[in-house]
């Protein structure tokens, strides 16, 4: 007998991926409906209980939960700092959140 549960979640896996691929590909013409698919992705994420893959969560705002595409709705900084860590700093120009990404160094 079939798991249902592993049929539903790798359905659900492959409609995020193809909505978020969507959603990258018609952003810059339409706007609304980008930031549509981003909503219902995380609908199917949320209903069957999936993550959302790395690469595609850090193109979604925390705050406003729109699409971010760099240069149009979002600004992206590196900052270096010595004692603190150096960071990548996204800023949604939609709501003016900004969400920090650390970079791990290595030590040698």
């Amino acid at each position: 007998m079939p798991n249902f549960k592993k049929i539903a979640k790798n359905i659900a896996k492959n409609r995020i991926l193809y909505l978020f691929e969507l959603a990258d590909k018609i952003f810059p013409e339409n706007k609304s409906l980008a930031n549509r698919y981003v909503e219902l992705a995380m609908k199917y994420a949320q209903r069957v209980k999936v993550r959302i893959p790395q690469q595609w969560k850090k193109r979604i705002c925390h705050n406003c939960k729109k699409f971010l595409y760099p240069r149009i709705n979002c600004r992206i900084r590196l900052q270096s700092r010595k004692g603190k860590g150096s960071h990548i700093s996204v800023t949604c120009l939609d709501c003016n959140h900004t969400t920090r990404y650390f970079i791990k160094t290595l030590e040698t």
